[in-house]
């Protein structure tokens, strides 16, 4: 297991690649991305309006002089959902759309300080071998038992690691608005977290590195959702959205806001859409968890079928594992109506399609993540650790 030692997750250095340099606020609103349709543009740089995930990847591809592979014969389709799904069609669509390598100037070619020292902890992040794997040959009847064992130590861990560097608010009366530089954390709390859960499972331990980062650009907030919304929904007074280590987001952008924030020309534009991203946190995610009572199992349940289920396509992600996908999927989901039913006798079959409604509100928040990185000084890549967005914006 990776333990905490070895993360830095206190490391917010900025991010000062040409990807973030360019300001959207010249965009309109009218705009979508060129290669992926993400309605939020963050720049036409490159010859083509793209959102800053279709900017980073280009300028990668670019940069790395990659060559990537289709599974299709290059006729997958790049969207919003799937633009992950295949790097050659996606590259080709830039390409198609008209982004140009030549746009892409010297100083985005000198990109990180230290390249390799990023790729390195990327795979240490990512792919560290754990001591917790679950054989699932050998322990079938209890996979969700095992996962929330795992899903406690993490928890606790993660707690404590708190608790040593002093970024734990420990009481109601210390508790703070959450700032940029929490998020950052929580972030590569969950990829480090999200990877560990992986790994329990032969499907995706069995992925190449570069498959388990595109995996984990879009899981990596699901595991987030997941983990934030039970505690919220446990823990947080009505109106607040509560991090892993208890600092809080709230509809009104204003609360708790330091006195000597510097208030700027679109501070009123930022508070209109940190409303709209918090409420639709509080009423897709936590409101539902809390009315329904969510339990450690059933977030286990979550968990682990979000990552089987990619919203992208499967076939790309997990070729060639449609059976042990099939298997572990199966296996989830028959420990997952057998839990409802003998915690809810007389509707257990309703309570599990309750359980699985839930993924497709856990997504809407990912997509609203997504958008707030535009617009949000607190979900702001641009302040963001490197690694983090390596993997979130591959």
């Amino acid at each position: 297991m990776c333990s905490f030692e070895n993360m830095d997750l206190s490391d917010d250095s900025c991010y000062s690649t040409s990807s973030s340099a360019s300001s959207p606020s010249s965009l309109t609103s009218s705009e979508e991305c060129a290669v992926c349709g993400n309605d939020v543009v963050n720049s036409s740089r490159y010859g083509a309006p793209g959102c800053l995930g279709c900017i980073v990847f280009f300028r990668r591809a670019i940069v790395r002089n990659a060559v990537y592979k289709c599974l299709r014969d290059g006729n997958c389709n790049i969207t919003n959902e799937y633009r992950c799904a295949c790097r050659y069609c996606r590259l080709q669509k830039c390409f198609t759309v008209g982004m140009r390598p030549e746009a892409i100037q010297r100083r985005d070619l000198v990109g990180p300080r230290s390249p390799i020292d990023i790729k390195a902890n990327i795979r240490n992040l990512i792919d560290v071998p754990g001591n917790t794997e679950i054989t699932l040959d050998e322990t079938k009847d209890v996979l969700l038992e095992n996962l929330v064992h795992l899903q406690r130590e993490q928890s606790s861990k993660a707690i404590q690691h708190f608790a040593d560097h002093n970024i734990l608010c420990d009481s109601e009366s210390s508790s703070r608005r959450a700032e940029s530089h929490d998020v950052n954390i929580m972030l590569k709390l969950c990829i480090n977290q999200a990877s560990e859960w992986g790994r329990q499972l032969k499907p995706f331990k069995r992925l190449s590195i570069d498959l388990k980062q595109s995996i984990l650009a879009e899981y990596g907030f699901a595991f987030l959702l997941v983990d934030q919304g039970f505690k919220t929904a446990k823990e947080a007074k009505d109106g607040f959205w509560l991090l892993q280590n208890n600092t809080f987001m709230h509809p009104n952008y204003f609360l708790g806001l330091s006195e000597n924030h510097e208030m700027e020309d679109t501070t009123n534009k930022k508070a209109e859409y940190h409303e709209k991203f918090v409420s639709e946190l509080l009423n897709s995610v936590a409101r539902p968890f809390r009315e329904l009572e969510i339990d450690e199992i059933e977030c286990a349940a979550l968990k682990t079928v979000l990552l089987l289920t990619p919203s992208f396509s499967i076939r790309a992600v997990y070729a060639g594992q449609e059976g042990n996908v099939a298997s572990v999927h199966t296996q989830c989901m028959e420990e997952l109506m057998e839990h409802s039913l003998n915690k809810f006798p007389d509707r257990g079959e309703e309570r599990f399609g309750e359980i699985i409604l839930l993924m497709s509100s856990i997504r809407c928040g990912i997509k609203e993540i997504y958008n707030q990185t535009r617009v949000s000084d607190v979900y702001n890549f641009t302040e963001f650790d490197n690694v983090v967005k390596d993997i979130l914006l591959s």
